[in-house]
């Protein structure tokens, strides 16, 4: 029981974080500015954001689950499980009536997920 805790303690962050981008995704609309600019600007951010915090998320719970010493994995686990998500979240928006789907987009989640992974380890 106290491992179940453990994995529990580690992984629902994450998970939760993930139904929150899933209902993000599930929004026929999004609000958005005026000006396509700004809205182009906003939305890309806002890819960035909540991949950068869900990398964050993954990490810790890896690192958390995983014997640092003998396991590389605490490294690509989680980079691997936001590339997969991303790639799951457009095909769910080509789903929804009103989005589509982007590869775009992917490398636009793939950036923060970029930018959290240098931050976590000190490169920028």
């Amino acid at each position: 029981m106290k491992k179940f805790n453990k994995i529990l303690n580690a992984y629902l962050p994450p998970i939760l974080w993930a139904t929150f981008i899933f209902i993000l995704s599930s929004q026929s609309v999004i609000a958005g500015f005026q000006e396509s600019g700004f809205d182009f600007i906003f939305k890309k951010a806002a890819h960035l954001f909540v991949y950068f915090i869900l990398y964050l998320l993954l990490k810790r719970a890896v690192d958390q689950t995983t014997n640092l010493e003998t396991s590389t994995k605490h490294l690509y686990v989680p980079i691997l499980i936001c590339l997969l998500y991303a790639v799951s979240d457009e095909f769910h928006q080509s789903l929804v009536p009103g989005r589509y789907a982007t590869l775009r987009d992917i490398g636009y989640d793939m950036l923060g997920v970029s930018v959290a992974f240098l931050r976590r380890y000190n490169f920028i």
